[in-house]
């Protein structure tokens, strides 16, 4: 198959939450003969240019552009936002919602429903701009070849294969933010009120609390305490859980795909992981000791079901492995609209929108901004550019800066697309 005349650069972020969706996309990609690359949102600009479409996980306002999109000629590109964080508390909507003028008019947006279609319209995205294309990780849950299966992550982290799995993932950065942080959030709309912030302090030791609890009330079943690998919240914070009780395991490695397919059960705060739950399948539930969702608007506790105390959790786990959990899938649907592993290449069908007519939205706009924080690249080379660099150079820095983060082997990344397997990637992906 020849060579299409539009390729596509696709930006990523997090490790863990945007690789195994990009290797469906390069891989889907490259069966329809177009070129694909792959880059880190802190590099975009260091590949040649030309007729492409350049994707990117997030686009928040003009420092983005600013900060990030440093391509020598804005003009010769079609740039998408893929926005992947759409679910989200009410005082974030200020922030999370695309700002200013290159965001309207030069810019397409992508929504993985119909909730985030209708803010962004009433945000002022014009409709044609905007590309419903359901939510992309949960195609992972189509693929079981890309996620290493239960025996092979028994094997590593040296777990029961035989015995129950109960996945708890944490997700309590705030409780953790500078007030450096904190201060450049609020001036960019995102109303981080101490209300709040004290909400994610209190929920953690509630769900730490209710760990101890379970592991102690039901010592046959592992539990796997999920930090988030990209955060301000630091797997070591919790490892002395795992050292008072064998049955606990904190474990932030690779992608939670391989985790929550295992679990016989995901116990969340308001994690959108029970979203993947639910495509995959998978029992999940919310524990929410005290109100919050209701108070800050969040939907994943109207989905999935909701418990307030320590031993509703405890009865839902002793039903294990037939929970008889029920969802409300309508809602689900309002936000998600498609689970039907095609949503990848819902997506990548913007390259053919591009080739069909590629001056009706490529950017009129030539440069960005020359204010360009650079901090973060020094950082990033003192450290290695590990892949995990930009959360550590943000700690020493108490600022989002855009460290270089180490690009995946070439030669492995290329494996991994052509084979549509993560098993080249390992050490990358962990």
């Amino acid at each position: 198959m020849s060579e299409r005349r539009v390729g596509l650069r696709l930006g990523w972020e997090h490790t863990h939450r945007e690789l195994l969706p990009a290797l469906i996309a390069l891989n889907w990609l490259k069966r329809q003969g177009v070129t694909g690359r792959l880059e880190h949102m802190s590099s975009l600009g260091a590949a040649p240019g030309g007729r492409e479409v350049v994707m990117v996980p997030f686009y928040y306002d003009d420092q983005v552009r600013d900060r990030y999109l440093t391509l020598h000629d804005l003009s010769a590109r079609w740039f998408v936002n893929l926005a992947y964080e759409q679910m989200h508390f009410r005082c974030g909507r200020g922030y999370l919602l695309p700002d200013g003028a290159f965001a309207r008019e030069q810019m397409l947006h992508c929504a993985w429903g119909d909730v985030f279609r209708d803010l962004l319209i009433g945000h002022g995205i014009p409709e044609e701009r905007i590309r419903v294309t359901g939510h992309p990780r949960f195609d992972l849950y189509h693929r079981p070849e890309l996620l290493l299966g239960r025996r092979a992550l028994a094997a590593r982290y040296d777990l029961d294969p035989d015995a129950p799995w109960v996945l708890v993932p944490y997700n309590f950065n705030m409780a953790y933010i500078s007030d450096l942080l904190r201060r450049q959030l609020l001036d960019r709309k995102y109303e981080l009120t101490s209300e709040f912030l004290a909400g994610f302090a209190q929920a953690r030791d509630a769900f730490t609390e209710l760990v101890r609890t379970l592991a102690d009330e039901f010592p046959e079943i592992v539990f796997i305490l999920r930090v988030h690998p990209a955060g301000y919240e630091a797997e070591s914070l919790y490892h002395g859980e795992s050292k008072r009780r064998s049955n606990i395991h904190v474990i932030a490695e690779f992608d939670i795909a391989n985790w929550i397919s295992e679990a016989a059960l995901t116990v969340v705060w308001n994690s959108t992981s029970s979203m993947e739950a639910m495509v995959a399948q998978r029992p999940v539930i919310c524990y929410e000791p005290f109100p919050f969702s209701e108070i800050f608007e969040y939907d994943v506790n109207r989905i999935v079901p909701t418990f307030r105390s320590k031993d509703d959790i405890l009865e839902v786990v002793r039903r294990l492995p037939n929970p008889e959990l029920s969802y409300d899938w309508q809602l689900f649907e309002r936000w998600y609209r498609h689970r039907d592993g095609r949503n990848i290449e819902r997506f990548c069908a913007i390259v053919d929108e591009a080739e069909q007519d590629y001056e009706r939205f490529v950017c009129r706009v030539s440069t960005a901004s020359s204010r360009r924080v650079t901090v973060g690249r020094r950082v990033g080379r003192l450290l290695g550019g590990a892949p995990k660099v930009k959360r550590v150079a943000e700690r020493l820095l108490g600022v989002d800066s855009p460290a270089v983060m180490a690009a995946p082997p070439e030669a492995a990344l290329g494996t991994a697309v052509s084979e549509l397997s993560s098993l080249p990637l390992l050490d990358y992906l962990r």
